[in-house]
């Protein structure tokens, strides 16, 4: 596959929960972007299925819940033997990604 990553990821240790025609999951982050995120799940969402992330950040002595809108846009079947779920933000979307970014520019 083409990489089309064009921001600095960075490693994230956390926890998000993925939402999808009215189901919510927990499922582990991976890493982190100012336009995206991979989460290690084993949801089978097909490339172009949107989606709702919420992620907490830390920021300050505490977290914030973040609103990601986006959508699905490569699975891997393994990599480093995990399952794979990338997912890029819808550009114009009306959600908290600002925070995430704050965050991401801080920690690279």
């Amino acid at each position: 596959m083409d990489e089309r990553r064009t921001n600095t990821r960075i490693d994230f240790a956390g926890k998000a929960y993925l939402t999808y025609n009215g189901r919510c999951r927990c499922d582990d982050v991976v890493d982190v972007s100012a336009e995206g995120l991979a989460l290690r799940t084993d949801a089978r969402l097909k490339p172009g299925k949107e989606v709702k992330v919420f992620l907490p950040v830390p920021r300050g002595e505490g977290y914030r819940l973040c609103l990601l809108k986006g959508e699905v846009v490569r699975r891997d079947g393994k990599r480093r033997g995990e399952r794979l779920l990338g997912i890029a933000f819808a550009p114009g979307a009306v959600d908290t990604r600002g925070l995430l970014a704050e965050y991401v520019a801080a920690q690279a």
